[in-house]
């Protein structure tokens, strides 16, 4: 009976070989290093993920803040040349330049119902009695990041103002 069952044990694991139960400790060494790999990789990904997401909230607050300050110039007083700055209550800070812009020469062809301002290569339109305001908006946020908006208003000349 010892002939049998020692001819199974050989047929199954083959002649000389002997009957392995588990893994080498080479083999499982290396299995623990290739998973410490890939979890380190995927923490990376993960930290590098989170870090665009709070930068993405940071820039989206930001531009909400220069919108609302744009939105609101003009409304309460009338444009005029002035900086203005400030810091919001989230703690990014604010700086609003306002300009006015060049009124049109008297030289410039007629345009109907106003005057022409060249700009560049661009003829601008500007109506009698408007005068035009550049307005550029930095909000500071995140280490050291800037954003830059700039829009133009247009608001009715004071009355009694030169028409030129």
């Amino acid at each position: 009976m010892r002939t049998i069952a020692r001819y199974s044990i050989e047929r199954i694991t083959g002649p000389g070989t002997l009957l392995s139960r588990g893994f080498t400790l080479i083999e499982v060494l290396a299995a623990i290093a290739l998973l410490a790999i890939a979890f380190a990789v995927g923490l990376g990904a993960l930290g590098k993920s989170a870090h665009n997401a709070a930068h993405s909230a940071a820039l989206n607050t930001a531009v909400e803040h220069a919108q609302s300050l744009l939105a609101g110039q003009g409304l309460e007083a009338p444009l005029k040349d002035e900086t203005l700055a400030g810091t919001f209550d989230d703690g990014m800070r604010w700086t609003l330049k306002v300009r006015g812009l060049p009124k049109p020469s008297p030289s410039s062809s007629e345009v109907q119902g106003g005057e022409a301002l060249q700009q560049g290569n661009v003829l601008v339109a500007q109506a009698s009695g408007i005068d035009l305001y550049q307005l550029d908006v930095a909000v500071e946020y995140g280490a050291g990041r800037t954003l830059r908006l700039s829009t133009q208003r247009a608001q009715a000349a004071p009355a009694g103002a030169e028409q030129e």
